[in-house]
């Protein structure tokens, strides 16, 4: 299970960071292109649309496997051993049932739909944007059941400040 986590872990560290260089350096082109050629880009700025709507999607599937996401602490904090157990798997359940039904199901019907549509600059099928949604929500998936697998564990070993 560690293997596969690291996998996803490192993958998704430097698609992420790489997708993030990527957009600056075509930013860094659209700016030197608009204000030193005056001659704007427009293949750029749709360019770095779509990317950022991959690398934001990306990012999140990473950070739930990092158990970073945005939470609520103060039920958490006033519970301890079976209690936090119990909470943590009804978290990661509603995690798995977010990501199958609505990001990997409901994704996958949004690529469906826009498979037809064309972007105005860089004349691409738009469902290849909306394929960030299903791709995310699957590794949110996969991070999920190896969080509710590896979860008891983790339990056993909060250190003092209550944090998982």
């Amino acid at each position: 299970m560690e293997k596969i986590r690291t996998f996803l872990d490192k993958t998704l560290e430097v698609l992420c960071s790489a997708v993030f260089v990527v957009m600056i350096l075509t930013t860094l082109y659209q700016i030197f292109m608009r204000t030193v050629m005056n001659n704007p880009n427009t293949v750029t700025e749709e360019f770095v649309r779509f990317s950022l709507v991959w690398l934001s999607m990306l990012a999140m599937a990473y950070v739930v496997g990092k158990r970073s996401h945005l939470a609520v602490t103060l039920l958490s904090d006033n519970l301890s051993g079976p209690n936090k157990r119990l909470l943590e798997i009804v978290i990661q359940s509603l995690f798995l049932v977010f990501a199958a039904l609505i990001m990997v199901y409901g994704g996958w019907k949004a690529v469906s739909v826009t498979t037809g549509q064309i972007s105005p600059s860089l004349s691409l099928s738009m469902g290849y944007v909306y394929l960030s949604v299903p791709v995310s929500g699957f590794i949110m998936f996969v991070y999920s059941l190896l969080n509710l697998i590896q979860g008891k564990d983790a339990i056993e070993n909060v250190d003092e400040s209550g944090e998982i």
